[in-house]
């Protein structure tokens, strides 16, 4: 494993554990709204649930992407590997 890769899977693995204990920080928030909650205290809450589901998708997808490099290079290779082995037939 490389280090880059290490370093994206280490920000990751925060950011996944930092959404975690934030989303529940979020929800208990909702609970405890009071009955008539302000405009402010709801569009804050959902700026903040927006902002961690952001940040999460992102983070998600420099590991998806990351999947799928390892996986084209892969595949590169073997097709390359097959076609040489066609030639030499």
């Amino acid at each position: 494993m490389s280090d880059d890769t290490r370093k994206l899977l280490k920000v990751f693995g925060v950011a996944v554990t930092d959404a975690e204990a934030e989303a529940e920080r979020l929800a208990s928030t909702a609970v405890h709204l009071s009955a008539s909650p302000s405009k402010e205290e709801i569009a804050k809450l959902l700026k903040d649930a927006s902002d961690l589901c952001h940040e999460l998708s992102t983070r998600w997808l420099e590991i998806t992407q990351r999947v799928f490099a390892i996986q084209s290079r892969l595949q590169q290779k073997l097709a390359e590997a097959w076609a040489r082995l066609q030639t030499a037939k």
